[in-house]
């Protein structure tokens, strides 16, 4: 049965918008989007091969998808590939910003101009021109926009300024959003995962974070426990979710209790 034509279905017609939908942590809220009944669109940077995996998994499973590059720094290709997506699946309900490049961990004093203007590109103006791009459709729609940040914008953790600066801002433009679109319909809300074995977390992982590390890491976590990608993904879900109809311009640190 179509969307639009199920009482009971949790998402409208039309689409999920996933940007950065080919990493470890996007990949698993494109599926839990699509194992819940959602179409889902994916962007990616460079990832293609991992991006056409993902969409080709999600069509397999009975729901639309597809994959497109999407270079968030350009506002016109922005404009132009998401009123594409609109068009080819008839309308987009959910816009989920799920983007954080390759960083290192350096204290704020070693960090460079040059990283610093990088990261400030990606994530806060890339964040800028998909909202842009996207709000005419959401209203159309009168969906959601759920940004994942990080719950180092809530409790700062040492040597993680290039990734808590650039959300921080990610974060005040979606509560922003929240103030200003909630009368046209539109709700917006941030999820901040803490560390979780996916993307950079598990890159970590496998490289240079000791036993030690991961037992003072663990530890931080009121549930003395490393979080998953698909246990985040579920609580974006929810929010981009009709189960979620009342709540916009909140913040739900899925930490584990880091921020407890």
């Amino acid at each position: 049965m179509p969307q639009d034509q199920n009482p009971n279905a949790l998402f409208p017609a039309g689409t999920a918008l996933v940007v950065g939908g080919s990493g470890g942590l996007g990949e698993a809220i494109c599926r839990t989007l699509a194992n819940q009944g959602s179409d889902v669109a994916l962007t990616y940077n460079s990832s293609q091969d991992a991006a056409e995996t993902v969409a080709r998994a999600i069509t397999d499973g009975g729901q639309r998808a597809a994959a497109f590059c999407m270079p968030l720094d350009d506002a016109d290709a922005v404009k132009k590939i998401v009123d594409g997506i609109a068009d080819q699946f008839g309308a987009i309900h959910t816009l989920v910003f799920t983007v954080g490049p390759d960083i290192g961990q350096p204290f704020v004093s070693e960090v460079t101009p040059e990283e610093w203007r990088e990261v400030m590109v990606v994530e806060p103006v890339g964040y800028f021109n998909t909202v842009r791009a996207a709000l005419p459709h959401l209203r159309a729609s009168r969906g959601s926009v759920v940004a994942v940040t990080s719950a180092a914008t809530i409790r700062y953790a040492p040597r993680d300024i290039l990734s808590a600066a650039p959300k921080a801002s990610v974060n005040i433009l979606t509560s922003a959003i929240a103030r200003e679109e909630g009368r046209n319909g539109v709700r917006a809300n941030i999820v901040a995962p803490g560390f979780i074995s996916a993307g950079l977390g598990q890159h970590l992982l496998d490289t240079v974070v000791s036993e030690r590390e991961r037992a003072a890491i663990e530890r931080a976590a009121a549930l003395r426990r490393i979080g998953t990608a698909a246990e985040v993904a579920e609580v974006v879900a929810f929010l981009a979710s009709s189960k979620a109809s009342l709540v916009t311009g909140q913040t739900i640190a899925a930490d584990g209790g880091y921020t407890a």
